[in-house]
C-alpha cells in the first residue's frame, strides 16, 4: 500500500463533485431534498460502501495467500447512521456491517477466516476508534 491521492472539484450542477484518482473518474453527488442532483451516490455512501469493498477485497486477498481456502460467497451489508447538531455540522455516529460467507473451512477456521478480515480491512480499522460499529455474521 501506500500514499493514495484524491483529487475532488465542485462542478455548477447543484453538489456534484467530480473526483478523480488513478485512472479512475466518478461523481459523487447528493439527493434533491439537499439541494443535489441525486446523480451518484453521497459521500456517506461512498464511505459506507468504502468498508464493505474493503472487507470483500481483503477476504479475497487472504484466499490468493491460503490455498486450502475457498471462498463460495462473500456479502457485506453496510448501514450507517447520520446526526445532525445544532451548530450544523453532522457526523456518522454508527455503522453496522452484516457478513455473509460460505468457505470450505471448518467451523473454527471459518470464524478465524471472518475475524482476520475485519482485522486486516484497513478502511474497518481506520475508523473502528472514531464511530462505533457493529458487526454481525450471518
Amino acid at each position: 500500500m501506500g500514499k493514495y491521492i484524491v483529487h475532488s472539484t465542485l462542478r455548477p450542477l447543484g453538489t456534484q463533485v467530480m473526483n478523480r484518482t488513478g485512472g479512475h473518474t466518478f461523481l459523487a453527488d447528493e439527493p434533491a431534498a439537499a439541494k443535489g442532483t441525486d446523480a451518484a451516490p453521497n459521500p456517506v455512501q461512498y464511505l459506507l460502501s468504502a468498508v464493505g469493498s474493503c472487507m470483500s477485497v481483503t477476504a479475497r486477498d487472504l484466499e490468493n495467500k491460503e490455498k486450502n481456502l475457498t471462498i463460495k460467497k462473500f456479502q457485506v451489508d453496510v448501514s450507517g447512521e447520520t446526526t445532525s447538531y445544532q451548530d450544523g455540522s453532522s457526523r456518522v455516529t454508527h455503522i453496522d456491517i452484516k457478513i455473509a460467507a460460505e468457505t470450505n473451512l471448518s467451523e473454527a477456521d471459518h470464524a478465524f477466516f471472518l475475524k482476520e478480515v475485519v482485522r486486516k480491512c484497513t478502511v474497518h480499522e481506520s475508523l473502528v476508534g472514531a464511530i462505533p460499529m457493529d458487526i454481525t455474521y450471518i
